[in-house]
């Protein structure tokens, strides 16, 4: 089982979708025709102004650190023995942002403005989408 099989129940239409195209390694992003807001979050609708007309746009999948935590502590056990790791807020290129793993950076290593990168990890246990540092750091 990959980590996408998990994830897409067939339950919810408007995240299954998300995750399907993650699978594929890639990285939609939503835009509102009324009002241009972009987002990542698998929504029927604009979370700005509330128009349902959406169009799917695809991500590059590069953008930069905007905030992060480094969760010391895991409530789940699988989780737990992968600690300490960094889940950051990526603003995309693309103008959305998304919360997601990082890795390939120590913590104390992590400033503002780091560009990142998505992956798509395939490994068992690991998360569908994970941020690793572009070369040359910051922007």
């Amino acid at each position: 089982m990959t980590p996408i099989d998990s994830l897409v129940t067939g339950l919810d239409p408007d995240s299954d979708g998300f995750w399907r195209e993650v699978g594929r390694k890639h990285l939609p992003v939503r835009r509102c025709t009324a009002c241009d807001t972009r987002f990542v979050l698998p929504l029927p609708a604009c979370p700005e102004c509330g128009c349902p007309d959406l169009e799917i746009i695809e991500s590059s999948g590069a953008g930069s650190l905007y905030s992060w935590v480094v969760v010391n502590y895991a409530f789940d056990e699988q989780l737990s023995r992968q600690v300490p790791y960094v889940v950051g807020a990526i603003d995309l290129d693309e103008r959305a942002r998304l919360f997601a793993r990082v890795e390939g950076v120590e913590p104390e290593a992590i400033v503002p403005g780091l560009r990142l990168t998505a992956t798509f990890p395939d490994d068992a246990g690991r998360p569908p989408i994970v941020f690793v540092p572009e070369k040359g750091g910051c922007r």
